[in-house]
């Protein structure tokens, strides 16, 4: 019978799912598209409907539908095979619970405790009326998986107890151990919990509020960093907006958990929530990833037009395109949620480009030209120094020269002389993970992978198109049989040798001739490598008056020579 795995890879090709995050175009046999694993300008990113596979010649990135889902979506194994198996209508059975692995059951003991939130929730009428007061319906605390803390020290971990050990209920970080010594008591006590889910959808850890006001507690705490939950990787809600940001083509980004759960209520289901955490790198990658486009709507108070300078900064120099709602003083997203949808969805209509909205604040705030200006210089520049496209670039250069009635050269000049640490002093300069690839060292080396490529390009098909043992031997009488095995045993560039010669050998007809003139050109550079070799060899001999291995030299220098003219004669 045939596996799980084997079952979604019969149902889904790799077409069928890298063409539904991303946007693939024809290039010979293969589709090709910008990368999605690193900013590119140019499509450097290949899929092979051949061999269900994809490889990345600008940062190597490879593999089948299930890697590919595993790093577009920020999940492990199992996150991609719960993805494709719904894709797939493929049922996902899991092992027996006590055979499974450490981060499985702890997905369990997360599950067990969600389905234990929601059912305190339902005993306790005043949180569901506070709930309801705060604008959310029944369908959405359902679909949210909201729950509450009983208020009391150990219910939680009594309850999970029966099921689970001690140490994995703490490793998922919803019980602490006393100060005092020996106890174990709830992290999570008297509070509103809302679950956080990775990317495939499995709860990963919560995010609790506090229902009862006690200035001694905090009005909100997280799950701590565990094995399944890493904050600065996860985004609130992505799992439930990402097919909304792809389909819509933009991101709506807001800070609570009330304003989130009341934006998809209102079928703006392409928001996701920070959570009270700083906008991170990764982050960013899983928005930018659906689409370069975003809105950040942030509380209209003074913290929360500083985290929209920070994040815009952030996402400007990854290449996005970010633009940030206005609201009212004092109020946040599930204040005008709450008044109105269509007075949401005009806010979100009317949202401005980060320079844009900087420009009108400070002008509504700042009567003095000269002070206005410097402020500019201070605030705005630096985003416009972030922005990678050159034309966007220009257009808001013009508009600042407008805004403040000066040259546009004298703008342009200051923005070229923005420092680093203006651009991004909480994140620092933004360098690319993706190291540059360095070439190959020699044209020898050029065209043994060259060839190596297509010898494994063929023994992949079904039905190769020229005679593969007749071309490796040929090769082995020019390097030798053990430098054959190391260049068709070169794991890490398996799938880039495959994918170049492919692309590269588009025309079935001119193969055998290609391989000719490959065979032929490193041929001739292995002679002219002796050549020079014997040469240097012929030099020392001389210097040393050795007139036996000059002679023998000489003859083999000339051997070399003739066989290279012979074989230019060819």
């Amino acid at each position: 019978m045939a596996t799980q795995v084997e079952q979604i890879k019969e149902k889904l090709g790799i077409v069928d799912v890298v063409g539904q995050y991303i946007k693939l175009e024809k290039a010979g046999s293969n589709l090709k598209a910008k990368c999605p694993f690193h900013n590119e300008k140019t499509p450097s990113f290949f899929v092979s409907p051949a061999r269900n596979s994809y490889y990345c010649f600008g940062c190597n990135a490879k593999g089948d539908i299930f890697s590919f889902v595993e790093q577009f979506e920020g999940v492990d194994f199992t996150g991609a095979l719960k993805i494709l198996g719904e894709k797939a209508g493929v049922q996902i059975v899991y092992e027996r619970q006590d055979i499974r692995d450490e981060k499985s059951r702890l997905h369990s003991i997360m599950e067990d405790a969600t389905l234990f939130f929601e059912e305190n929730l339902n005993k306790q009428k005043k949180v569901l009326e506070y709930l309801k007061k705060r604008g959310l319906d029944d369908k959405t605390i359902k679909t949210w998986r909201v729950g509450y803390s009983p208020d009391s020290w150990s219910s939680l971990y009594e309850h999970l107890k029966g099921k689970f050990n001690t140490d994995e209920i703490n490793k998922a970080g919803l019980i602490k151990k006393s100060e005092k010594g020996g106890d174990y008591y709830d992290r999570f006590r008297g509070r509103i919990m809302f679950p956080i889910s990775d990317n495939s959808g499995r709860i990963i850890a919560f995010s609790g509020r506090i229902f009862k006001d006690n200035e001694n507690e905090a009005k909100y705490i997280n799950s701590p960093e565990t094995q399944l939950f890493s904050k600065s990787k996860i985004l609130y809600g992505y799992d439930k907006a990402k097919f909304s940001i792809r389909k819509l083509n933009f991101s709506i980004v807001v800070e609570g958990q009330m304003d989130i759960l009341l934006s998809h209520q209102a079928l703006f289901t392409n928001t996701v929530a920070l959570s009270g955490t700083a906008l991170t790198e990764e982050q960013v990658g899983l928005l930018k990833r659906l689409s370069g486009n975003v809105v950040l709507a942030f509380d209209s108070d003074s913290a929360g037009v500083a985290s929209s300078g920070k994040s815009a900064m952030l996402m400007l120099s990854l290449g996005m395109d970010v633009k940030v709602t206005h609201l009212k003083q004092g109020e946040d997203p599930s204040d005008v949620l709450n008044r109105s949808k269509d007075e949401w969805k005009k806010a979100i209509r009317n949202s401005k480009h980060i320079v844009d909205f900087y420009l009108d604040i400070l002008r509504d705030s700042i009567d003095d030209k000269r002070k206005l200006r410097l402020k500019v210089g201070q605030t705005v520049l630096p985003y416009i120094k972030v922005i990678s496209n050159k034309i966007d670039q220009e257009h808001f250069i013009s508009v600042v020269a407008h805004r403040l009635g000066v040259a546009e050269d004298a703008v342009r000049e200051e923005v070229e002389n923005v420092l680093p640490a203006q651009i991004c002093p909480e994140f620092g300069e933004y360098k690319s993970s993706i190291e540059e690839r360095t070439p190959e060292s020699t044209k020898r080396s050029s065209i043994e992978n060259k060839l190596a490529g297509i010898i494994l390009w063929q023994k992949s098909m079904d039905k190769s198109l020229v005679n593969v043992d007749s071309v490796i031997t040929d090769l082995k009488k020019i390097v030798g049989i053990e430098k054959v095995e190391s260049l068709l045993n070169q794991g890490d560039r398996f799938e880039e040798l495959l994918f170049e010669a492919e692309l590269t050998n588009d025309d079935s007809d001119k193969i055998r001739e290609d391989l000719d003139e490959l065979i032929y050109h490193l041929k001739k550079e292995y002679i002219k490598d002796d050549l020079e070799k014997v040469f240097g060899e012929l030099k020392s001999a001389e210097e040393k008056g050795d007139s036996e291995k000059i002679s023998k030299k000489l003859k083999k220098y000339k051997e070399l020579s003739d066989e290279l003219a012979n074989i230019n004669t060819k």
